[in-house]
């Protein structure tokens, strides 16, 4: 199942809040996510959050730890798999 990209669930969302994303990737990224959510983001190619539906980070580099599994998003859209951070295309590992 494709994860939505609505309000709902960037806000629910834990991508920015896991270990994987660096206080440097939030700091570099802040002002293009704020943007792009001001903008369409349902139309958006990329999104640096809620990597399960816009794809792998272009700031990710190392896998940290994962909080995919916590999420509510998860969940509901029954993903099986962790680090959507790291693969493009929603593959995963």
């Amino acid at each position: 199942m494709r994860v939505e990209r609505n309000l709902d669930n960037i806000d629910k969302c834990l991508c920015m809040k896991c270990i994987s994303y660096t206080g440097e990737c939030k700091l570099k990224n802040a002002p293009e996510n704020f943007l792009k959510l001001m903008e369409n983001y349902k139309l958006t190619d990329h999104y640096e959050k809620m990597f399960c539906a816009y794809g792998k980070s272009q700031c990710i580099e190392l896998k940290q730890g994962c909080l995919c599994s916590q999420c509510e998003i998860y969940y509901k859209y029954k993903l099986q798999n962790k680090y959507y951070c790291l693969k493009t295309g929603g593959k995963t590992v």
